[in-house]
């Protein structure tokens, strides 16, 4: 799980495009879940569940609420999901 934490603070480094940010964040979520033995459905719900909480994070805080930005996160998880 430190794998994930270390992760996310990389990837809210990178200054340029941000929806590759989220994309890149919600393949890596899932990957490391699927490493931690959840499946590829359970790895995916982790992955929803940490794009809404960022973006509800976001509406909250500094940040801008985005449901591009949500979607650009789940996205990752379907280009690593295995049938």
């Amino acid at each position: 799980m430190e794998q994930l934490v270390f992760l996310a603070f990389g990837l809210m480094a990178l200054p340029e495009d941000d929806k590759r940010a989220h994309f890149l964040a919600g393949r890596a979520i899932t990957e490391i879940g699927q490493a931690d033995g959840l499946d590829p459905l359970e790895a995916c719900g982790v992955t929803l569940l940490a794009g809404v909480a960022k973006e509800m994070a976001d509406v909250r805080g500094p940040g801008d609420a985005s449901l591009r930005d949500g979607l650009a996160t789940v996205a990752g998880c379907g280009i690593t999901y295995r049938f």
